[in-house]
């Protein structure tokens, strides 16, 4: 099927860059684009009016934490829920995973949200703190499955590690380890990628993925980079997600994460690093001022980074600023945009980078509407080796979104991308279409009973809150480790 969509603005690539077209058409066949222009002269068989829209690629989630995204981490508290006790850890007390129908809504309830959301392509993975040395197998098989019913495009991994992460009762950071654990934990990985690797069409592909650089020694980190290069799985890992772990690293090794894993020649263009707030270039860092080091090894292995500044902008861990987007950037940084827990908003993501990269550099031009754009397309598609996504041009897949900028508020679009980054949210998304087919229409999941999904979605996060205060290892009331904005109401006698 030929089909033509006719808009105001459309986000046309010219083979080196995105460029605005006014007043014009994309026009796909089955699930790829086949002209964009002015104009289409030829027979089409369905045609969309986008008056007054803008029409511009999928946008690529590169990190989304899908099994939590129905649990509200550390919100205007003191401390992370996602903190796991010796007992949980070591002992085998308890138990955290999302299993049978819990997961089946964790995973129904992230995809429906990162589609709406804007992301056509997703990176997802599961949480590795509820986990000991590997997530259940059970939970990337659903999620795999999720993403291709309902139309997504994903890459999904199976997580592991040699060693799990616990706290001691006064707030002290341990690790209890297994290489063993590790190791099987990687065959389990490559299992899942074998036999998923090209489902669903081709939409639902796969990775490995080393949970946290902090919890995967030596051996296993060289047994994952063979496998990279074995089979062509790319990798996807935490890197330098908090300064215990800069600390830990130099403790180690004498070497802060990112110089480690260049050295050992870990990192790569098929390597995705997640976070890497803490460099030599931080100031929380105790390095000397200005040392871009670390920087330029990413830069030169070719390495991805993967921000998720609204995560971060909470203050959930650390001190929470990327320093910075726009030094990794003008070192020649591959820089994307993943939204890790919920919300999974791409355009608030893309609003918060360029404004915390503003913050970081104390430059109002450091970070504009064009890189964080660009970081959440073309960018992305880098750092998964397709030249297919991120953009709208002839032979690319017909992964696309719709926004309305008929809205009061989004009227002023002079220059649509500003606009959509600095003013928009994920509800001026009208429809969103993955190879051609449409998986959002008017802002809904067709045939998904949202009401429905809603309740029990919330009904499994009240649910999660108390399993995280049952076993935390400094506070046990839910209420301290979520705490409510007001008390509740109570009549007076």
């Amino acid at each position: 099927m030929v089909t033509l969509i006719h808009a105001t603005y459309i986000v046309a690539h010219n083979g080196s860059s995105h460029c605005i077209l006014r007043d014009g058409v994309v026009v796909w066949e089955d699930d790829r684009i086949i002209h964009v222009g002015d104009t289409y002269s030829r027979h089409v068989d369905r045609e969309i009016d986008a008056e007054g829209k803008l029409v511009c690629p999928g946008l690529i989630n590169v990190h989304a934490l899908a099994s939590t995204s129905v649990t509200i981490l550390r919100l205007d508290g003191s401390m992370s829920a996602l903190d796991v006790s010796r007992d949980y850890a070591v002992e085998g007390k308890g138990s955290l995973d999302l299993v049978g129908e819990d997961l089946m809504t964790a995973s129904r309830f992230a995809w429906a949200n990162l589609l709406q959301g804007g992301a056509t392509t997703s990176v997802v993975i599961t949480p590795m703190a509820m986990s000991r040395w590997e997530s259940p197998r059970e939970q990337s098989e659903v999620l795999a499955r999720t993403a291709g019913e309902m139309g997504a495009r994903a890459y999904v991994s199976h997580q592991f590690r040699s060693a799990v992460k616990y706290l001691t009762a006064q707030g002290e950071p341990r690790y209890v380890w297994d290489e063993e654990a590790g190791e099987a934990g990687l065959r389990h990985a490559i299992e899942f990628c074998e036999s998923n690797e090209g489902t669903y069409d081709d939409r639902v592909r796969t990775m490995l993925f080393p949970y946290q650089f902090e919890t995967c020694s030596p051996a296993l980190l060289r047994a994952v980079k063979g496998a990279n290069r074995a089979g062509g799985y790319p990798i996807h890992m935490h890197v330098a997600q908090s300064l215990h772990e800069f600390h830990e690293s130099l403790r180690r090794y004498g070497k802060t994460p990112v110089h480690y894993l260049y050295d050992i020649e870990f990192l790569s263009p098929s390597v995705i690093t997640t976070h890497v707030l803490y460099t030599s270039y931080n100031p929380l860092s105790g390095f000397r001022r200005g040392d871009a080091s670390d920087i330029e090894m990413l830069a030169k292995s070719g390495a991805t980074v993967a921000h998720c500044p609204v995560l971060y902008s909470r203050g959930v861990r650390g001190e929470g600023m990327l320093r910075s987007f726009g030094v990794y950037q003008s070192h020649g940084v591959n820089i994307t945009l993943g939204t890790d827990t919920f919300p999974m908003d791409m355009i608030r993501e893309m609003n918060m980078a360029a404004i915390m990269g503003k913050m970081a550099d104390v430059d109002s031009n450091a970070v504009t509407a064009r890189d964080v754009f660009d970081a959440a397309t073309t960018n992305a598609a880098r750092a998964l080796g397709r030249n297919d996504l991120g953009k709208i041009a002839l032979g690319a897949k017909a992964d696309l979104l719709i926004v309305d900028m008929t809205k009061l508020r989004l009227s002023l679009a002079d220059d649509p991308i500003k606009t959509l980054v600095y003013m928009g949210s994920q509800g001026d998304i009208d429809t969103v279409l993955v190879d051609g087919r449409e998986v959002v229409q008017g802002g809904r999941i067709p045939g998904l009973d949202e009401k429905h999904l809603a309740q029990t979605a919330n009904a499994l996060n009240q649910k999660q809150k108390r399993m995280f205060a049952a076993q935390h290892p400094m506070e046990n009331r839910d209420d301290r480790l979520f705490p409510a904005s007001y008390p509740p109401w109570e009549a007076s006698a």
